[in-house]
């Protein structure tokens, strides 16, 4: 059982208290103070802890079951469970491995193809230097043995000569353009949209033709604010979610 010591919550806050105990919870499974397949307190004993209603706490727990930290088992109780989601922080930038290994879980990738294509228009749109020649490569990421994006990404061969003789399934992307090349990587934008699965992208992904996926487009910039890789993925709802904080500005 974890730490039932009182936890007390910032009430003035304008994040909802809800969302504190959420997040205040996620640190104690994280941290093992609640282990896999712990009980959950019940929920009065929640409400004291936290100096909450049951209205909130429920509303927290609810949150851990969707997000894949508790499952309920009908008529014995909530439980923590073995997070099978790779949830995504958007407020910070990290590499796939880094993202999954902050979370606990088990990740590989494996390398599907690699050659040198030509610039076509949208590479062009979005390289503010004009290069002729781009490294592709396609990635299939896997989170505890289950195949959960596909990715494809380009980067410009004229900053990364022999960028070829690299495995991907065995190095990080990031990690080479860092220590084999200088770069230093600053930031990224994204968007999202959501998709049907392709038939050839849900064989991969082992999911059903027109199976929905979330289909993620970054351009990672360096800190001289140059495009240095662009990446489409297409990512398993079901395995994949995305979460960033939001501060309300007056």
């Amino acid at each position: 059982m974890g730490n039932l010591a009182q936890y007390e919550l910032e009430k003035n806050s304008p994040i909802p208290l809800y969302f504190q105990l959420k997040e205040d919870m996620i640190h104690k499974i994280r941290n093992e103070e609640y282990k896999v397949n712990d009980s959950l307190p019940p929920e009065t004993q929640l409400m004291k802890m936290y100096g909450v209603s049951r209205t909130t706490v429920r509303q927290a727990i609810d949150l851990l079951v969707s997000e894949g930290y508790l499952e309920k088992r009908r008529g014995v109780g909530t439980f923590v469970t073995k997070q099978q989601l790779n949830q995504w922080d958007l407020a910070e930038l990290r590499s796939f491995n880094e993202e999954a290994s902050r979370q606990g879980l088990s990740a590989r990738t494996e390398l599907l193809s690699s050659e040198r294509v030509m610039a076509n228009d949208a590479l062009k749109g979005i390289f503010e230097k004009e290069s002729a020649w781009f490294y592709k490569l396609e990635r299939l990421r896997f989170i505890e043995n289950e195949p959960s994006v596909l990715v494809t990404t380009y980067v410009p061969a004229d900053i990364t000569p022999g960028l070829e003789r690299f495995n991907f399934s065995e190095v990080s992307l990031f990690a080479t353009l860092r220590e084999h090349y200088s770069l230093k990587i600053s930031f990224a934008n994204k968007t999202f949209r959501a998709i049907n699965a392709s038939a050839e992208d849900a064989a991969i992904l082992k999911v059903d033709p027109g199976f929905a996926i979330q289909l993620v487009e970054t351009v990672t910039y360096d800190d001289k604010d140059r495009p240095i890789e662009y990446s489409v993925s297409r990512d398993r709802g079901d395995l994949n979610r995305f979460k960033v904080r939001l501060r309300y500005k007056e």
